[in-house]
């Protein structure tokens, strides 16, 4: 008798367990296929899908479907709300969002390719500034900033000395 309620209750906890699983993997695959669509609306995003599979593998693994929804971006069904804008998120799931994003995709280069196109010619002192002002620790702060709802924050960090670059104020501000 002993034998079969625990066998009972480990039958409970594989099958409980996997439904768990289940619902983490389908969330994966809704969040990739959701930042694959995506490169279709956005000019910065351009991405394999297996950088969309490891972006989406680090949300869910390191944030959590149900915080997932918490925050707006999954629906209540595990697919993704499309209508959200930004969520704003706690500072440590936004840091294990941007690290998910560095980690799977070379966030640095599109950032710097984008910047070049988007500001055309420039004299060398401006792109230099630029060059200075674009630090990986300067845009992750700012992306897990804008992440968690701290606009200030994001605008402090790359934002302002990007506009001070392009403007002629002054040179970027070294890092402390």
């Amino acid at each position: 008798m002993k034998r079969s309620i625990l066998a009972a209750a480990l039958a409970s906890a594989l099958v409980l367990s996997g439904c768990g699983a289940d619902e983490d993997e389908e969330a994966k695959t809704a969040i990739s296929d959701y930042l694959m669509k995506q490169q279709d609306n956005a000019q910065m995003i351009s991405l394999e899908q297996g950088e969309a599979d490891c972006i989406s593998d680090g949300m869910v693994d390191g944030i959590g479907v149900d915080q997932l929804k918490e925050y707006g971006f999954l629906k209540e069904d595990g697919s993704v709300n499309e209508s959200i804008e930004t969520p704003e998120m706690s500072e440590a799931d936004a840091k294990t969002m941007v690290d998910s994003m560095f980690d799977c995709t070379d966030v640095m280069t599109t950032m710097r390719e984008e910047l070049s196109k988007s500001m055309g010619e420039q004299p060398a002192e401006v792109q230099e500034c630029f060059d200075e002002a674009l630090t990986e620790e300067a845009v992750r702060t700012m992306l897990a900033a804008n992440l968690s709802g701290d606009q200030e924050k994001a605008q402090q960090e790359l934002l302002g000395p990007l506009m001070k670059c392009a403007t002629g104020g002054a040179t970027a501000p070294q890092s402390e």
